[in-house]
């Protein structure tokens, strides 16, 4: 059983508090500078302190990519990637830290994940993929084979990008360390 601490009081925080619990994990607590929240889902809510739960793996339950990106630079826990055990992923794809992918979602052969980014439910995301640090990729979203999305790109829901289609980073300055 792993330890985890979420940063985020929100919804999204709750999604991923649920599949921590799925995956037989234990959420130790929450962590967000709303001083007017205190609990959520039974567990106690903070500001953040690395001295809280430092053995902890860290998830950012935050779905804003500005955010995510913002809130990393001073977190000192360390980030865990979190995959929900109905979600499918290849034995060979790479995925980097403070990565969630939720239920239903499935990443194909060869494909690279940077850090802190979103592949929510029932995502498809085909073989050789490259994903930049800090994306969200939405619901039912499908991403071709072979096809590059740049550092914080949202993908909205729905939405189907073409094999071998390169879509650009919003962030500058973000090199990913896995491709």
């Amino acid at each position: 059983m792993n330890k985890w601490v979420v940063y985020g009081g929100g919804g999204h925080a709750r999604v991923i508090a649920d599949a921590i619990k799925l995956n037989s994990d234990f959420v130790v607590n929450f962590f967000d500078d709303n001083e007017a929240l205190n609990e959520l889902v039974g567990k106690p809510v903070m500001p953040y302190h690395e001295n809280q739960a430092p053995a902890a793996k860290m998830i950012i339950g935050i779905g804003n990519n500005e955010f995510r990106r913002a809130i990393s630079h001073y977190i000192v826990h360390e980030f865990g990637s979190l995959i929900h055990r109905d979600a499918m992923v290849a034995d060979d794809v790479l995925i980097g830290e403070g990565t969630v992918v939720l239920a239903g979602a499935v990443i194909q052969s060869g494909a690279v994940i940077g850090k802190h980014v979103v592949i929510n439910a029932n995502v498809t995301i085909d073989h050789d993929v490259q994903i930049g640090d800090f994306c969200s990729i939405y619901p039912n979203s499908y991403i071709g084979g072979n096809a590059k999305v740049g550092a914080g790109v949202t993908i909205e829901a729905c939405t189907a990008i073409a094999r071998m289609a390169d879509i650009p980073a919003v962030f500058e300055n973000i090199e990913a360390d896995l491709y």
